[in-house]
């Protein structure tokens, strides 16, 4: 049993970041043990969203010509939904590809086909299994886990399992990460967005005649208007094989501040008269909540510490803006697994040696957007308009741009910028230009 808990590289977290590691180790020799707190990698997570190509070619070069096909549908059309109280207007772009670049999936399917792959190249497994502490040496280093099992049957003590790096993917909730030193606070409730979403499956062969697709196409939109009560955030629409992943996410927050519950918000959302038709006759098959982190570059921990990195989403790597999240956890990831295996072929896990980790990071495309993007959360809280004002005018105009009405158009003309002027004058629209300049430049 003592050698079967002596590790090289133990990996806390069962999700895309900590498989893409364990496989990239895997690949290189190195001993690796992946410790999941689920009945099986993908059971307690409940994203329903897109994941690309191009991230898990990294992994698996044959994707998506592989069997068991982990994903549901090629991402054939996507975009914005922009919604008003009764209406619903589409800026939607089709795309047809030999090789899709993007496809829907559920996590609980997807992520236990990745710890298929890491089980074939060699990972071990410990599923059920939560990790309560980790293990440090008299210089801080960290050489391990605790984990809340029996270290065997005569002893109710906790087992250790050794290794001589820790590569911790636990999630949002970064409890093992404060532990590791790897940064001092919580989130704040304005740093996470609570998601609410269900999978509802809609009647054979009506899902595509509502929504206009092959039975080999895919949908994923992105919802914007009323669907949030005009709060900070989006709603989203992507289409499973034979259900739809329907779902609204609001900053915790705005939540509070409001007073406002979130299933109250999908609720009001499915009864908008479009939803309302959309999943007639549909079966809720799942209803889950889950925390995102968008706390940005300001929000990070410390990538790496004495004996240990953090990857995913206990760094925080989501892009709200450009709808990247898997993606950006496969490659730390595999980010981390480099770093760990130069760490391992010269026998230092010190800070130094590990700083590789941020280097690789740093010098990645999203971490440039996230620059990018650093005074987004601001202005999403200061900035209300893009997320009532705006769509509703959208639908406004084009409902008066298509109906007729028996009026002379420059008639309707003046009364799309009388509307425009009267809720935003010309000095609010002067400033929400700027705004949008400054955040992308």
């Amino acid at each position: 049993m003592r050698n079967r808990l002596n590790y090289e590289v133990v990996i806390i977290g069962g999700g895309p970041s900590g498989l893409s590691a364990a496989i990239k180790l895997a690949e290189r020799g190195v001993k690796t043990l992946v410790i999941e707190r689920g009945r099986f990698c993908g059971s307690k997570n409940v994203f329903g969203g897109v994941i690309y190509t191009s991230s898990i070619k990294n992994l698996v070069s044959d994707f998506p010509q592989v069997e068991p096909f982990p994903c549901e549908r090629p991402i054939t059309e996507e975009g914005f939904f922009l919604i008003s109280e009764k209406g619903l207007s589409k800026i939607t772009f089709l795309k047809k590809e030999d090789t899709p670049q993007s496809f829907s999936a559920l996590r609980a399917k997807f992520d236990s086909w990745l710890s298929r792959v890491a089980l074939e190249k060699g990972v071990d497994f410990a599923l059920k299994t939560k990790v309560i502490d980790l293990i440090k040496n008299f210089r801080g280093e960290i050489k391990g886990v605790v984990v809340e099992r029996p270290e065997s049957w005569e002893s109710s003590n906790p087992a250790q399992i050794s290794a001589k790096l820790v590569i911790i993917a636990e999630g949002v909730n970064r409890v093992l990460t404060q532990k590791a030193g790897l940064l001092k606070r919580d989130w704040s409730s304005e740093e996470v967005v609570l998601s609410v979403k269900e999978v509802i499956q809609i009647p054979k062969n009506k899902l595509e005649a509502r929504l206009g697709i092959g039975e080999s196409e895919g949908l994923a939109v992105e919802l914007v208007g009323d669907i949030t009560l005009g709060l900070p955030g989006t709603g989203f629409l992507y289409t499973n094989q034979s259900s739809l992943s329907f779902g609204i996410g609001v900053f915790l927050k705005s939540l509070v501040e409001n007073k406002i519950k979130p299933y109250e918000l999908l609720e009001k959302a499915k009864a908008h008269p479009y939803f309302r038709e959309l999943f007639q006759e549909g079966e809720i098959l799942e209803y889950s909540a889950h925390l995102i982190p968008e706390w940005g570059l300001e929000g990070f921990p410390n990538l790496y510490g004495k004996g240990v990195l953090a990857v995913g989403d206990a760094v925080g790597l989501v892009n709200p803006i450009f709808r990247e999240g898997a993606n950006l956890a496969i490659y730390s990831g595999i980010y981390a697994a480099e770093t760990a295996y130069e760490a391992l072929k010269r026998d230092d896990f010190s800070e130094k040696t590990l700083s590789m980790y941020e280097e690789k990071i740093k010098s990645s495309y999203f971490y440039k957007d996230f620059l990018l993007l650093k005074d987004l959360k601001k202005t999403l809280f200061t900035s209300n308009q893009w997320f009532n004002f705006y769509p509703q005018f959208f639908n406004f105009l084009l409902e008066s741009y298509v109906s007729s009405r028996g009026r002379e158009k420059r008639e309707v003309l003046r009364e799309i910028l009388q509307e425009l002027k009267r809720k935003r004058g010309k000095l609010g629209i002067l400033r929400d230009i700027i705004k949008i300049l400054k955040l992308f430049w």
